[in-house]
């Protein structure tokens, strides 16, 4: 398996002013292109996007089934 580069946006939560993982991609600026919108969508404030070099796409391909965007909206 190939390693790669993958794109994190992340966001601030405005309640306890903590970083939120928001979404991966391969391509910097789709990962802001959805880090945008999941941040209106989940009343948070967008912080950017970081470059996480060389990681393992297989690895970092998911997120596990109790992170906070797994959850079922109510």
């Amino acid at each position: 398996m190939k390693k790669q580069t993958i794109y994190v946006a992340l966001a601030i939560s405005v309640d306890t002013n903590a970083l939120v993982v928001l979404c991966w991609h391969t391509d910097k600026s789709r990962a802001g292109d959805v880090g945008t919108a999941l941040t209106q969508q989940n009343g948070l404030g967008f912080f950017g996007v970081m470059g996480c070099n060389h990681a393992d796409f297989e690895a970092d391909s998911s997120f596990s089934d109790d992170h906070w965007l797994n959850q079922k909206q109510s």
